[in-house]
């Protein structure tokens, strides 16, 4: 059984904020609407606050948060780094996460689950405090916290019983 099936999950998180240019040169639209929405130029931010819903159509992916800011380079033209916090939930196809914060560092291709998360697909689940994806290398690390272990809980599919030469009993 492949224990990073549930990883592309966070490929979501990082396609909302770097994926702004790219889904734009596709054709298909994202969309982002919010209670408010307040640009300073100066510090090279976007705040969207208050039921934050960032879409990508093109990737059929999304993201929800009680606020997702955007860091710019010095041209406000490409993300150096998104932050989503409170009540931050992740859809991707299939897969689905949450936490209470998340962070996206675009040039680096990493993504960083904080405060509680948790990532699942179908019914297998990762929990930790902290859980790194390092999406150009397809890898991931999750850590516990002080008293709090790693746990996943992971289902065989269909036929891989089979596949292995049988079943148990």
């Amino acid at each position: 059984m492949s224990y990073s099936r549930w990883l592309p999950l966070v490929l979501l998180l990082g396609a909302v904020a770097p994926g702004v240019p790219r889904a734009a040169e596709e054709g298909a639209p994202i969309t982002i609407s919010a209670d408010t929405l307040e640009v300073n130029r100066k510090a090279r931010v976007a705040i969207y606050q208050g039921n934050v819903a960032a879409n990508d159509r093109g990737r059929g992916l999304s993201i929800l948060a009680d606020r997702i800011e955007f860091f710019f380079d010095d041209r406000m033209e490409e993300i150096e780094r998104a932050m989503a916090a409170g009540n931050v939930r992740l859809s991707y196809g299939e897969r689905r996460g949450v936490a209470e914060r998340a962070e996206y560092f675009p040039r680096e291709d990493r993504a960083v689950l904080l405060g509680h998360p948790k990532v699942w697909q179908d019914s297998d689940v990762v929990t930790g405090c902290r859980i790194t994806l390092l999406l150009r290398e397809d890898r991931s690390q999750v850590d516990g916290c002080d008293g709090e272990r790693v746990n996943a809980v992971l289902y065989p599919k269909r036929g891989e019983a089979r596949e292995r030469g049988g079943t148990r009993r």
